[in-house]
């Protein structure tokens, strides 16, 4: 009896194989790139997604020693704050723009950004569903409906157009707290011009969405009649996996992009400043994830590979590690597809400042590094001035690898640092919801009960904290002085 879970990323698809006790059994991956055909454009091909599911679900089972005869049931995760618009038969109209797209600046402004937050909990942006939806319309005014990438998979797979709460909750067209539960926002629907049937049911991430359909089993190399979930977006299957159910450590989820946040039992809004930082987002348990939702992270550092002309993790960790403490005053912002922190600004781009005949490699190594751990500080430090906990940070995801980069950011936040046990925390969140679908386990705190302890844990050293801090004094200096540019569109 084994179960896989796939997690659909802005930089792969990849899928577990885990057995009744949630153990990965095997895994694999299929790499995929994203398409930038124009300034604020992200995309990427659904054909690719689907292209790459049998080989890397046939590679899980490879690798766990076994076949399709083996699952019980298949969950997806994967990227949020897509749009694709679809026609009548769930047949794509274009390519999917993707989280980091944000051409829909001028159809954000359909509705109040206040009333969108207190409404839905997010942050009026671009990079949302709901202006995303608006600018395709204008381009395809034959779709018959809009999915995410993971509710566009379940139709593909089942033929049912299905999304759950806390997917649908980055949507900015969700109801956060409304009263006898989820549903969409009439306000914002109709700002937006958007029709509840051009939008899936919403459905719990661990209710049943459908059975593989026999294009579905051709698609994925399972069996016809697979128990398929609704599963649900990656920023709440990557702390899932990990074990996370309700409130406990800050969770740092570091894949292409770097998601930051804390659950709650209760919807709390970020009303701590003139303008939120914070989004606040159902989360599978029927808890709330206040969290941001992500700027370029294991993306920037790629970027800033290919530029720097480093080989690979290995090498970047070295060269961070010789170059002090601070960067020698070289100082990175990490908005390479826009700010999301301390304030969202669409217009907002990267910067390496401070740059002199002195620096080398090194030192632009560490202040990536640094500039990452900087924005996530940012979000530590609003989390705990809205009374959430705020004592530990939990590092996923691939980012997490790198011994180095935790103890920079053990000593950057001054909080310690714990690392998961897997990598792959996203991908088993699938396989968690994969696993209550079929009845393998009551529910989802029984599955997340499974989660393996954290395998490392870095203190902060006393001794980096004044570099630190003045460190960052500059980053936030250098973002306050940057701001003027972050209002108009670049050329």
């Amino acid at each position: 009896m084994l179960l896989v879970g796939v997690d659909l990323g802005t930089q792969s698809c990849k899928a577990v194989v885990c057995d009744a006790g949630l153990a990965v059994r095997g895994a694999h991956a299929i790499g995929y790139a994203t398409s930038y055909p124009s300034e604020g454009a992200a995309e990427q091909d659904p054909a690719v997604w689907m292209a790459a599911l049998a080989p890397a679900i046939g590679g899980a089972l490879a690798a766990a020693g076994a076949g399709p005869d083996d699952v019980v049931a298949l969950a997806f995760s994967g990227q949020c704050d897509g749009a694709i618009a679809v026609d009548a038969a769930g047949a794509p109209l274009h390519p999917a723009l993707i989280w980091q797209d944000r051409r829909a600046i001028a159809e954000t402004a359909a509705a109040d950004p206040r009333a969108v937050f207190e409404l839905t909990g997010q942050v009026a942006d671009p990079s949302h569903m709901a202006p995303k939806i608006a600018w395709l319309r204008a381009r395809y005014p034959g779709a018959a409906r809009f999915h995410q990438p993971v509710s566009y998979l379940v139709e593909r797979l089942t033929g049912e157009a299905v999304i759950d709460p806390a997917l649908a909750s980055t949507t900015m067209l969700l109801e956060l707290a409304a009263p006898g539960g989820p549903r969409w926002a009439a306000p914002l629907l109709a700002a937006f011009a958007i029709a509840p049937a051009e939008l899936p049911r919403l459905a719990g991430a661990c209710e049943v969405a459908g059975a593989l359909t026999a294009a579905g089993a051709r698609a994925t190399g399972l069996r016809a009649g697979t128990v398929v979930a609704v599963g649900t977006g990656d920023d709440f299957a990557t702390p899932l996996g990990a074990g996370v159910t309700g409130p406990g450590p800050v969770v740092c989820g570091i894949g292409t992009a770097e998601v930051v946040g804390a659950l709650s039992l209760e919807p709390v809004l970020d009303r701590a400043a003139a303008e939120p930082m914070l989004e606040t987002h159902a989360y599978p348990t029927g808890a709330f994830f206040v969290e941001n939702p992500g700027w370029l992270s294991g993306g920037a550092l790629r970027w800033a590979a290919r530029l720097l002309g480093i080989a690979g993790d290995a090498e970047f960790d070295a060269l961070a590690a010789a170059a002090p403490p601070g960067a020698g005053g070289v100082t990175f912002v990490p908005a390479l597809a826009g700010a999301m922190t301390p304030v969202w600004r669409p217009h907002a781009r990267g910067t390496l400042h401070g740059l002199a005949v002195a620096h080398d490699r090194g030192h632009a190594a560490r202040a990536v590094l640094e500039g990452l751990a900087f924005a996530a500080r940012d979000v530590v430090e609003r989390l705990a001035a809205l009374g959430l906990p705020a004592e530990r940070v939990l590092l996923l995801g691939g980012g997490s690898r790198s011994a180095v980069w935790a103890q920079l950011r053990a000593d950057v936040l001054g909080l310690p640092h714990d690392v998961a046990a897997s990598t792959d925390t996203c991908a088993i969140g699938a396989a968690m919801l994969a696993a209550v679908a079929a009845g393998v386990h009551r529910d989802l705190a029984a599955a997340a009960a499974l989660a393996p302890p954290p395998a490392r844990s870095f203190a902060p050293d006393p001794g980096a904290r004044g570099a630190a801090d003045a460190a960052y004094r500059r980053y936030r200096a250098l973002v306050e002085a940057l701001a003027p540019l972050a209002t108009r569109p670049w050329a």
